[in-house]
């Protein structure tokens, strides 16, 4: 188990990855889903949608209790549960979008490849069974978020 003193707060680190989401999203509306599973077969989802200025620097229309679960969910991936990923679907136009995905390995978003987030996003969650791909939907891989430490530059 680790040692809680050494480690840095896990829903401090979360608001960093969120942020860090969203910065790699870019402008627009984006539709976030952290989900987990524990080892026993638990499962968790939390989701929130954000609207984000062109200008890049501020959020508009964002809900505050969806950002606090999925937070929360995220931050409980590096201390209770065994497996956790995160789902971004962003609205290009009216009728497409573009789904990204990253997997979480120690709390933090690590980018899955466009055949993974296909696989997973197109699975029927209960059974694994393939479910027919969302018109109008791209499955792209998520990107390479920078970490606290990359961001400070230690």
């Amino acid at each position: 188990m680790h040692d809680p003193i050494t480690l840095p707060d896990p829903f401090e680190t979360a608001t960093l990855a969120f942020g860090a989401l969203l910065d790699a999203c870019g402008p627009g509306r984006h539709h976030l889903t952290c989900s987990a599973t524990t080892a026993p077969g638990s499962y968790a989802s939390a989701s929130v949608t954000v609207e984000c200025a062109p200008d890049g620097e501020s959020v508009e229309n964002a809900d505050y209790e969806g950002w606090l679960m999925f937070c929360h969910l995220l931050a409980q991936t590096s201390i209770a549960f065994r497996h956790g990923t995160i789902f971004v679907r962003s609205d290009t136009t009216d009728s497409a979008s573009v789904v990204r995905g990253w997997s979480i390995t120690d709390g933090w978003p690590q980018p899955m490849a466009s055949a993974d987030v296909f696989a997973a996003y197109c699975s029927d969650l209960a059974s694994g069974d393939p479910i027919p791909p969302q018109p109008g939907t791209a499955y792209q891989a998520g990107t390479l978020l920078p970490t606290a430490s990359r961001n400070s530059g230690q």
